[in-house]
């Protein structure tokens, strides 16, 4: 009931923001793509060879079925990508896990967006991950 409520409070200030156009239609990918609903919260580890970023609903009593696209880049190249990978059942005993592989002074990039079953996004993130030019190398700056 809560996310109907955040939904619709989406739609309407996206509305206010964005009138209909001379025919009257409003495009609600747009509306929609602008506002993220921020359902969820990351968490992020870096290890000597790898990163892992956790996604978990931010209502600890939600579960989800949704689809994750992200792409991982190495210096600018695609390293990793997927285009709507389902995730069943996603809660905080089941979040949704990436892992990628991780090299010493590299420059990552990580976008991620997680969109319901109908398309509403309830989270996007760009994320930059450099090595750290002052002190251990094992720690990443992140962006």
């Amino acid at each position: 009931m809560a996310i109907l409520m955040v939904v619709s409070a989406v739609i309407i200030a996206g509305l206010v923001n964005n009138p209909a156009g001379k025919d009257g239609v409003r495009d609600r990918d747009n509306i929609l793509e602008k506002n993220s609903l921020e359902a969820f919260v990351s968490e992020s580890r870096s290890y000597e060879d790898q990163f892992v970023f956790t996604y978990n609903p931010r209502n600890p009593d939600s579960i989800f079925d949704c689809y994750v696209n992200y792409e991982f880049r190495e210096n600018g190249k695609t390293l990793k990508s997927d285009n709507k990978e389902f995730y069943g059942n996603v809660s905080t005993e089941n979040p949704i896990v990436l892992e990628f592989p991780r090299k010493k002074d590299s420059t990552y990039e990580l976008e991620t967006t997680i969109k319901d079953k109908s398309g509403i996004n309830l989270y996007k993130n760009k994320t930059e991950i450099r090595s750290s030019t002052v002190g251990n190398d094992s720690n990443p700056v992140l962006n």
